[in-house]
């Protein structure tokens, strides 16, 4: 088989399954890596398609990521919606984290007034708690990172250790049935690190992210209690989720 040949049965696949890697394509044409690499980079020059860490995927499935000011308006409703769900969840004199996702800074905005503590690396979700009474806020230290307005690096990471939560809410980038996605790496280790000291992970995400990758694959499902969104996940994602244990929760107008 010639590589015109390879390269259409490959746009095929991906039709179906969104993103091929490097070992699917040796057993799946019996060619070498290095064959399978030239064969990516051919592809890439199509524009349907991006080459990712590993392979290659359709670029409507590998979404780039917009900066945080754009993406606070996207799904507006929906992620009002899901944040006011997961504000309810939050009781008194609770230790909490909420995450820098947009999703996530609707918490800020529908707590009511209620004795928690509440820590964040996330500036806007600071400002936003600094409006409400009765909660207490407390700011990892870090490097600002202007685009996406938060706090980070190695410090950032460091002081998670002095803390255990009750909850911690997190967003993701993108998910799929093999688990959640972030655009930077310094997401892997921060979100790994997080989850070692919470009694409960909740993600928050609205139904654009289905079937969605990203860069870095930081958590399974294994990691999350209770994932709350807008629509019913698809069904392969709901199987894996129903394989984990994860309670779904779908934010809606009624």
């Amino acid at each position: 088989m010639n590589q015109e040949e390879r390269l259409i049965r490959i746009l095929n696949y991906l039709e179906s399954h969104k993103t091929m890697n490097i070992k699917q394509m040796c057993e799946t044409f019996n060619i070498s890596r290095d064959t399978a690499r030239r064969d990516i980079v051919k592809l890439s020059t199509n524009k349907a398609v991006v080459r990712t860490y590993g392979g290659v995927s359709l670029a409507s499935f590998h979404k780039k990521i917009d900066n945080y000011q754009m993406r606070s308006q996207t799904e507006f409703e929906m992620k009002k919606l899901i944040g006011k769900k997961a504000a309810n969840m939050i009781a008194d004199d609770e230790l909490i984290y909420l995450d820098v996702s947009t999703t996530v800074n609707f918490i800020a905005q529908s707590i009511q007034p209620k004795p928690v503590t509440i820590v964040t690396n996330s500036i806007d979700t600071a400002y936003m708690l600094a409006q409400t009474e009765d909660t207490k806020i407390q700011l990892l230290g870090g490097t600002l990172n202007k685009s996406s307005r938060h706090l980070t690096g190695y410090s950032t990471i460091e002081k998670l250790k002095d803390y255990h939560f009750n909850k911690v809410f997190i967003g993701a980038a993108g998910i799929t049935e093999n688990g959640l996605y972030y655009a930077f790496e310094e997401d892997i280790h921060f979100k790994r690190e997080l989850i070692k000291h919470t009694d409960q992970v909740i993600l928050l995400s609205d139904h654009s992210k289905y079937n969605r990758r990203q860069n870095y694959r930081a958590l399974t499902f294994e990691s999350i209690d209770t994932f709350i969104t807008n629509e019913v996940p698809p069904q392969d994602l709901n199987n894996v989720l129903d394989k984990y244990g994860v309670e779904v929760l779908i934010a809606s107008k009624d």
